[in-house]
């Protein structure tokens, strides 16, 4: 019997390195064609099914990815169990039975794992566990404890560190938090969110006359990099700085549109009522009130966004119907897109994420427009090790001076006649409304790429 179950290994194998190498080539229909070919004649291998699986997901037919993942899992497959985790948790963080099924499947690999079985990066699986485990405040302690476990296996990881960073600080334990954002920083300059953290951590928890000591630390603990690192800091000290300027013009503000909306309507009124000369007066007056009122609006949205009202979204879905809004109108340069596939869904305000993405497609086409036509590009994609998803929209316009990137995102700054300054402003307030990050790149030309950063572990209450 063993020289059989030795040729069935060799066939399974054949198959599925032919699929892998197809999966590799983001050739799907390929690899799934290989996957089925292989199954029919091992149909009890587990590697061929996982990867059937897989193969479906990236096609777009979830129903049916789930249940041969489901099978795969049910025959003690631990990569699959992996998959329906992510699966379950990207399709409603708060939504208590996805939650359950996600967390079903990452114990599961936990337990077979503390059983003997081998699972090379269980360090993810603590991290998918430990932000489950925080979407119920009553299981924070639990999610710290799996976020040290899986910094115990993978202690280089910047992200991990990250998270665990923020669960100290909603738990109230400021310096423990404070010391993994820097160890975040340590391990990946690059990652923007350990120092926006860090920086909020100094806003709202250490005292003026403390942070002079603070940043002396940074100073020893970076050595040659403690002035990169500072510079980065001090930017975001100014963002939030800039933030509750901006909160309390809003508050303000709000009370002077509201006092601006009562006077219009008795401006309206005596329109209405008024005969002559007079009415048409009234009238040409009333029309310029209304223009600034919405010249108001505009500058107070560019303030602070209103309330967020978060759902799961599909992000690929939201893109194509920003381009197809666009479609609809003449534009001598045509949106094109790009669009990962298996986009994770996303918990965002989707009215106000469409409302970013179209000002800043709109920004881009206003640009080319006014430079004899040209390229735009609206993409969407996932960074898992950060655990993010991003919009880009790139243009191949004239770029933008180098003085003026500082200042693009000052609400009321533009470079245009026709612009108001308004629109960069608001989509960066959305963004940092959703704990994301708006970044733009350009070059005198060579055109210019904005960036929109979305955590996949949002929360709307804010760290």
């Amino acid at each position: 019997m063993g020289a059989p179950r030795t040729a069935r290994a060799r066939l399974a194998v054949n198959w599925l390195d032919r699929a892998v190498e197809a999966c590799e080539g983001a050739r799907w229909a390929e690899a799934l064609e290989w996957c089925e070919r292989g199954l029919a004649q091992v149909p009890d291998d587990l590697e061929l099914q996982h990867r059937k699986g897989l193969c479906l997901l990236e096609l777009g037919d979830e129903q049916a990815a789930i249940a041969v993942l489901e099978a795969a899992a049910a025959s003690g497959h631990l990569e699959s169990h992996y998959q329906l985790g992510l699966l379950a948790m990207r399709q409603g963080r708060r939504n208590a039975r996805f939650r359950e099924q996600s967390l079903a499947h990452f114990e599961a690999i936990v337990r077979a794992a503390e059983e003997g079985r081998e699972y090379p990066t269980l360090d993810r699986v603590f991290f998918a566990l430990g932000s489950q485990y925080n979407e119920d405040p009553q299981r924070r302690e639990e999610a710290i404890r799996a976020f040290r476990q899986g910094l115990a296996l993978n202690p280089l990881s910047a992200a991990g560190h990250n998270s665990l960073g923020q669960l100290l600080l909603q738990s109230g334990q400021v310096l423990g938090a404070m010391g993994e954002f820097k160890v975040a920083i340590q391990l990946d300059p690059k990652l923007s969110q350990p120092y926006a953290n860090l920086a909020r951590l100094f806003f709202r928890h250490v005292k003026p006359p403390e942070l002079e000591q603070e940043y002396q630390h940074i100073c020893e603990e970076f050595a040659q990099s403690a002035p990169q690192v500072l510079a980065r800091l001090s930017l975001e000290m100014v963002e939030l700085g800039k933030e509750q300027v901006y909160e309390g013009f809003y508050t303000k503000g709000h009370r002077i549109k509201n006092l601006m909306g009562i006077i219009g309507s008795r401006l309206r009124g005596l329109g209405r009522k008024a005969e002559g000369s007079q009415q048409g007066e009234l009238n040409r007056l009333g029309g310029e009130y209304e223009a600034l009122y919405d010249e108001w609006v505009g500058f107070l949205e560019a303030m602070k966004t209103d309330k967020i009202h978060p759902a799961v979204i599909d992000l690929g879905r939201l893109v194509r119907r920003v381009v197809a809004g666009f479609d609809r109108q003449t534009w001598k340069a045509a949106i094109q897109t790009r669009i990962q596939a298996g986009l994770p869904r996303v918990e965002a305000d989707e009215r106000m994420l469409r409302e970013a993405i179209t000002n800043l497609c709109l920004n881009a086409l206003e640009i080319i427009e006014g430079n004899r036509g040209g390229r735009v590009v609206l993409g969407a994609g996932y960074d898992e090790e950060q655990s993010l998803v991003f919009v880009e929209v790139e243009d191949d316009g004239p770029g933008i001076e180098e003085e003026h990137l500082e200042l693009i995102f000052e609400p009321g700054f533009t470079t245009r006649e026709r612009g108001n300054g308004y629109g960069l402003s608001i989509a960066r307030r959305i963004a940092q409304a959703h704990q994301g990050v708006l970044r733009v790149k350009s070059r005198k030309g060579h055109g210019t790429v904005f960036r929109l950063d979305l955590p996949l572990n949002f929360s709307g209450g804010g760290t």
